[in-house]
């Protein structure tokens, strides 16, 4: 994937290598990013190889090189594709109708399914850890954490009409860093369960700090 810059001077995405023409050409091209995720969840980004990538997945080392040109163009591919999935899952989370509930269940309604991805699909966490370097993976990131933080303002301003613009932004920007402390737990997990650590209960603990901040914030 290449980046380039829109008429509005932001970073817009173009196609790796050609488009799946047809039903055939997208599963495909699904499969060969479905194997990918495979090997980087089991392996880090050193354990794709194109050749590998084509026996796992049935195909020619020639069909992979239709739709990619290189391994980092199937990298940035699938950081693409967990990015969209990851901005709609969050977005449909923060985007429940909350009215009426407690802090403590809002906090639930919101955050599990959250979590809830980040824990189906291991191999986001290796492209996630990388993402602070730059390119196309990182600008996509960034999309999310900004359309993130604007619906966090808006799921603000629907429990809290009278809040005003400054509070709800400084609000909503200290509740996406208490999330990502939960993202790293998760991307943590296997090390901190090995030190006889409970991602769960640390989960849990910073859930409660959440509801309890917003307790503090908006009562």
């Amino acid at each position: 994937m290449k980046s380039t810059v829109s008429e509005d001077g932001n970073p817009t995405l173009q196609k790796t290598r050609r488009s799946p023409s047809g039903e055939r050409g997208q599963r495909r091209r699904d499969l060969i990013l479905d194997t990918a995720a495979d090997l980087l969840a089991a392996g880090g980004a050193e354990a794709i190889n194109t050749n590998v990538l084509a026996e796992r997945s049935g195909i020619s080392v020639g069909s992979v090189y239709q739709y990619f040109s290189n391994k980092e163009a199937i990298l940035t591919a699938l950081g693409e594709r967990y990015m969209q999935q990851l901005g709609s899952n969050t977005l449909t989370s923060l985007q429940q109708d909350v009215s009426g509930l407690d802090f403590a269940t809002i906090v639930d309604r919101v955050i599990d399914p959250m979590i809830a991805f980040e824990r189906k699909h291991p191999a986001f966490r290796h492209l996630n850890a990388g993402q602070e370097g730059g390119g196309t993976m990182a600008e996509a990131a960034q999309q999310v954490d900004q359309e993130i933080l604007a619906t966090i303002y808006d799921l603000l301003l629907r429990v809290c009409p009278e809040l005003n613009p400054i509070q709800s932004w400084q609000i909503a920007r200290i509740l996406k860093a208490l999330y990502k402390g939960m993202s790293y737990l998760i991307q943590q997990e296997k090390d901190i369960e090995k030190d006889g650590g409970n991602v769960d209960g640390m989960i849990a603990d910073m859930k409660r700090m959440m509801a309890g901040y917003l307790e503090d914030s908006l009562s």
